[in-house]
């Protein structure tokens, strides 16, 4: 990772990287055609049997593994869209053209890789949420790119883009277009030219404009939030406009990319659009979306080593996402058999059936707590493990040498490492947006002290408001209760920052002697670690999740039943 952020690789290395071996093109078909198989209805048009009849005749255990409809259960989806029957089309609708996508990545010369992604990964978005999503998309980018990178030059036909591609996404609803909408590439060119422009060259003036841009996700939330408290009318975005705003925790790095100097000053449009616009970003669109991180991490991570190197990588991570992906239903169920084997309630390994069950004035016992809150973790693991590793597949398969984003957590042996292993970049996104402008601008005689604060500002403030609080009101409705809803759950933010921060306290003061999980008589304090890291992590999740009619100190006596404290209602 070091290594990447600090490592300049040009296009004449690139073009070194770009070698060609058909052994690596066949695999990476091979496997995007056993998930086509496994994940979508293609075995019907070829003539081939289900996936389910296959299992059951070579007499495999189907249980929790398979749809009703004969293919194999995903986690893996298109969401947000009902454009097609079935999400096993809208599956594959995207493996279709992630395969002309990749081969596109693969064999075009090095100056059109990029751009091919973009045009596939438009088509994607186009065919899969419709074409206004995708021009409604690429409006808000080429918003953000004028923005951040003036074109004073040809203004004029700069600034009609946006106008351009919002008027012609209106269009393309089918609806008769209003002369406002015919109006909007001459309105959105003079806006640029007269207005936009000349705010952006005031110091002060362009520095506000910029971080409205970038903030617009969460300010307009918060106003259609505040909007509905009032009106009881509820806001609806656009889903190209929700897709872009989805992005929002990559266009805040991208953001402090441009702020720290990273960026070329005569970047092109065609270098910022790959940045976001890519096949990665369309599958699970809400989930993991910190992926990708900012343009110097995309710049730096393009066949930044031997081409065929970063696909055989992604490779292995689609065939790991497919395992998750096949064994994670039934290890969930597997593992709630044993305990309740051994007569211990888990409830199904959902944390949300023991609240409901505690609030009903049931008894909940402490090795249920535990267990349950753990199990839940699993399940949660499985379905974060197979999103994270397909979606950094796909950014390898198109020749990008992106992290895994989720590394064995479970070999982690205090928080610290275990949320870098749990969630690598969207650690990286409360880090350089919290942490690090906290952590060198406050306590600076104090370093146990700004470790603490930095780390607080970052996993509690940031982490609740930048990175629950807005994705809430995508999934859940930009409503005045969702504020309230949201706020409710501090207890797992303020937690989980003073456990990520005393333990770094803790780290810096005590000098480690041995490294983690080096054989010897250290492996049973590993194990213990480990257990207590993973524990805790579960428990505090009884406050983040759906808690029905329990309120914090409802969820507090059930938190403290795991320690054997049972505290009467």
């Amino acid at each position: 990772m070091a290594v990447l952020l600090t490592t300049t690789v040009t296009d004449e290395l690139r073009q070194k990287h770009d070698t060609h071996r058909a052994g690596v093109v066949a695999a990476v078909l091979g496997v995007l055609l056993v998930y086509m198989y496994l994940f979508t209805y293609a075995y019907e048009l070829v003539g081939l049997p289900a996936p389910k009849a296959v299992a059951e005749a070579v007499g495999m255990d189907v249980r929790h593994v398979f749809d009703d409809d004969g293919n194999v259960d995903s986690n893996v989806e298109i969401s947000d869209t009902q454009r097609y029957e079935t999400n096993d089309d809208e599956r594959l609708v995207f493996l279709l053209t992630l395969v002309c996508a990749f081969l596109s990545a693969y064999f075009l010369p090095l100056g059109l890789k990029q751009a091919s992604l973009v045009v596939w990964a438009s088509l994607a978005i186009a065919l899969l949420f419709g074409v206004p999503a995708a021009l409604m998309l690429l409006a808000a980018h080429v918003t953000v790119f004028l923005t951040l990178h003036p074109r004073a030059d040809g203004a004029y036909l700069w600034g009609a883009a946006p106008g351009l591609l919002v008027a012609a996404g209106l269009a393309a609803t089918g609806d008769p277009p209003s002369p406002l909408v015919v109006l909007l590439p001459a309105i959105s060119a003079a806006a640029y030219q007269h207005v936009w422009l000349p705010i952006l060259a005031q110091p002060r003036a362009g520095a506000v404009l910029r971080t409205i841009v970038m903030q617009a996700a969460l300010i307009t939330v918060c106003i259609g939030a505040i909007a509905e408290g009032f009106t009881d009318e509820e806001w609806k975005l656009p889903v190209g406009i929700l897709f872009f705003f989805w992005q929002w925790e990559r266009l805040l790095m991208y953001h402090a990319d441009w702020k720290d100097g990273t960026i070329p000053e005569d970047i092109t449009l065609w270098r910022y659009l790959p940045v976001f616009v890519t096949p990665a970003a369309i599958p699970n669109i809400g989930m993991r979306v910190a992926i990708g991180q900012g343009y110097s991490y995309i710049d730096r991570t393009f066949l930044c080593e031997d081409k065929n190197r970063i696909v055989a990588a992604g490779i292995k991570l689609l065939l790991i996402a497919m395992a998750y992906l096949i064994l994670g239903h039934w290890a969930r169920w597997a593992l709630v058999d044993l305990f309740e084997g051994f007569g211990i309630e888990v409830y199904n390994a959902r944390i949300t059936e023991m609240i409901k069950a505690f609030h009903a004035g049931e008894p909940v016992s402490t090795a249920s707590v535990l267990t349950t809150t753990l199990l839940d973790l699993v399940r949660w693991v499985m379905v974060y493990a197979s999103v994270a590793h397909f979606k950094v597949g796909v950014w390898r398969i198109c020749g990008y040498r992106v992290d895994p984003s989720f590394d064995k957590p479970w070999m982690a042996t205090n928080l610290v490492t275990f949320w870098a292993r749990f969630t690598f970049h969207y650690r990286e996104f409360l880090g350089r947006i919290f942490y690090y402008p906290v952590f060198f601008r406050y306590f600076r005689k104090h370093r146990l002290l700004r470790i603490v604060v930095a780390t607080l500002a970052a996993v509690t403030v940031g982490n609740l408001i930048w990175g629950h609080m807005v994705e809430r009101f995508y999934y859940a409705g930009i409503e005045a209760q969702q504020f309230a809803h949201t706020f409710a759950t501090w207890p797992y933010f303020v937690l989980l920052g003073l456990g990520i921060g005393l333990t770094e306290v803790y780290l810096v003061k005590k000098k480690r002697k041995r490294k983690p999980w080096t054989p010897g008589a250290g492996l049973v304090g590993d194990v213990i670690a480990t257990y207590c890291t993973l524990q805790f992590y579960a428990l505090i999740h009884i406050f983040i999740v759906s808690r029905g009619a329990s309120d914090n100190a409802e969820l507090f006596r059930l938190f403290l039943t795991a320690f054997g404290i049972h505290i009467p209602a």
